[in-house]
Order: structure tokens, then sequence, then C-alpha cells
């Protein structure tokens, strides 16, 4: 029996611990706290830091991964520690925990989703002796240090991964040979736009006939309607479906074991939810980018105003593959398209603000 093994090009991978703080999100009101350490932040003479979660725990993804990185940075770096839920598209309880976190305690208040992106700038604008940092949405104000991302750069991996996967039945038994996927956003914003392009260049970079059927939830918390999205994909012919739309997204994957038909996790590995459908999981590491930044504050190099870009060269985003599900030839294909973008020979489709290098 082959394992799940990770394709990586970076050496600094950590892995994606949800175990312990999944369990945080269906315990947790909102706007409650839950603590890395076991001391208040602060309290120490220790760098503290405050991550405001713009949802719950518990979406096995993104946010998870964020609040991972905090907890490493706990225990690798001695820095002190604090999560707060904010609670599910509730715009008005971010604004109010940004506004208590702003009051000097805390060396870092870190806002992890770009769906609190506008409460963020309002509130860094009154306080500008507070240093910020913006997950996934650059803020462009002199006391934010902003992280985005290259998820177009692991959303055409998992094009290609899906494209393998509907073109070749005889090493994909549960696919129909339609050349057919589909792909599922939670909303309609330029972040998850910009998974889209990548997925659908990465499809077309395999067989350009191949076709791309998308849909947005309209959010990232409700499975319920990435299930019925991907239940009718599948019906036109999806062989595949990869879901860019947070715990919601969980609803498409078990869409496509339901029907037979395969599956691409998100944001965090996934591939044994599933594991007789999920070809691969592209993760978009927030809690590799987080720790990068917290070690940038402890050693004193962390600039704010700027932009962190976190890609191929430096661990922001990697995909695992299945090896129980995906034939070592496939791999060898997926591993081929990794270096050719890695060293630019491939031209990833990307939305703008996304398209800067990783690094940058």
């Amino acid at each position: 029996m082959r394992k799940t093994t990770t394709l990586r090009w970076f050496a600094c991978a950590i892995p994606v611990c949800a175990l312990v703080l999944t369990g945080c999100g269906s315990q947790s009101s909102p706007g409650s706290t839950v603590k890395t350490d076991a001391g208040s932040a602060g309290d120490s003479g220790a760098i503290s830091v405050a991550l405001l979660i713009p949802g719950t725990l518990g979406d096995l993804g993104f946010l998870d991964s964020s609040a991972e990185g905090l907890e490493r940075a706990t225990s690798e770096l001695g820095v002190e520690g604090k999560v707060i839920e904010g609670g599910a598209n509730q715009s008005a309880a971010w604004k109010s925990n940004l506004e208590n976190l702003s009051n000097g305690d805390y060396d870092l208040v870190v806002v992890g989703s770009a769906l609190a992106a506008d409460q963020l700038t309002e509130v860094a604008a009154r306080h500008t002796e507070q240093r910020y940092v913006s997950i996934d949405q650059e803020v462009d104000l002199e006391n934010v240090a902003s992280i985005t991302f290259r998820q177009s750069d692991g959303a055409f991996l998992a094009g290609v991964a899906a494209a393998l996967a509907t073109t070749d039945q005889s090493a994909f038994p549960l696919s129909s040979g339609s050349k057919n996927v589909g792909f599922i956003g939670g909303s309609d914003i330029p972040v998850i736009r910009d998974f889209l392009a990548g997925f659908e260049g990465g499809a077309k970079a395999v067989d350009p006939a191949i076709t791309v059927q998308s849909s947005y939830v309209g959010n990232f918390t409700d499975a319920q309607t990435a299930y019925n999205q991907a239940t009718s994909m599948i019906a036109a012919g999806a062989d595949a479906i990869f879901a860019a739309a947070g715990g919601g997204g969980l609803g498409a994957l078990k869409a496509a074991s339901e029907k037979g038909k395969y599956g691409i996790g998100v944001d965090s590995n996934q591939n044994g939810l599933y594991p007789e459908a999920i070809l691969a999981s592209d993760l978009k590491n927030s809690g590799n980018a987080l720790f990068a930044v917290i070690s940038m504050l402890k050693d004193g190099t962390l600039e704010t105003g700027k932009n962190y870009v976190f890609g191929i060269s430096n661990g922001g985003v990697e995909l695992i593959v299945n090896e129980d599900l995906v034939p070592e030839e496939s791999v060898e294909t997926i591993n081929a398209f990794i270096e050719k973008v890695k060293d630019g020979e491939i031209e990833v489709p990307c939305v703008d603000p996304y398209c800067a290098p990783s690094g940058a």
C-alpha cells in the first residue's frame, strides 16, 4: 500500500495540525478567546501576538493553519499568543475585537483572513502606534505588514491533477474520460478568482479541450450549498471537483466521494477525509507564512508597510498527492509541472493583486 506523500519544493514546510485547534471551533462562541499558552499574552515580557480569526476554527483549512502557525511560534520562539474567534459573517464583531486588541497590550495584532481587511484598514488607521499583520490581502498602511500568496501556483497544480484524472480512465477508474472538471469557490472575490485562474490554467495545460465548470457558494461556511453544486457539476460530466471554499468546501469533497468521483482538497492536507476519492490537497500554508513573519518580528527585521508574498520558493503553497489514487507516472507528470512553474518556464495565470512573485 502506497502512502500519501508530499510534492514539496521548499525546505521549511510544516505539518498543518488541526487536531487540537479544530475542537475550538465547535466549543467557542463568536468573539470568544482561545489562548495558545498557559498565561496571558504580555504578562512575562515575551513578544505577544494576538490572532483574530474572522470566523471559527474547525475548517480543516486556512483558518486552522493560521492558528497552528501561532501555536508553533509559542512553542519554538517563546512567543505568547492568543487566538480570538470572531464568528462567521460577523463584521461588527471583527471590528469590535480589533478595537479591543489595539490597546497596546500586543506587539502584533494579526487578522487571519481577507474577509476582515476592511475592518482592519479602518481600525489600523486610527491606532497608528499598533503593529498589525493582514493575512491574504494587502493593506496599504504604514503600520500594517501584509501577507499574500501565489495561490494560483498551487491551484495550477491542482488543475493538472484534475486534468490527468479526467483524461486517463485506465489510470483513474472513477473517471468517465469526459474531459470535464469542476471548481467551486467560496465568494466571488479576487483571491478566489485567483484560485480559479490557476486551476483552469493547469487543467488546460494538460489538455486545452478540457471544460472547467465553476460556481461560487457565496460564503465560506455553507457545506450544503457546496455539496449541491458539486453534485450538479458531476451530473453535468465533471470527473473531479476542486473547492476553494473554506469549511464549505468540505461539502464538495463529500459529494465527490458519495457520487464516485474525485475531489481535491485545499489549504490543509484533506486527503485523509475521503482517501478513496481525494486525489490531492492544494496547501496554502498560512501557518508557515505567519510563523515566518513572527520570526521576523522576534529578530527585529519585520517591516510594516510591506507586502510579503509566499509561494513556491518560500513555503507558501504545495501539493500533497494521495499516491494510493495517483499512479507513479502521473506523479512524475505533476513533478515535471512543478519544476516548470518553479523555473518560470510556465507563466501561471493569475488575478491582480496576487501576481507578484514569491518573496516580493
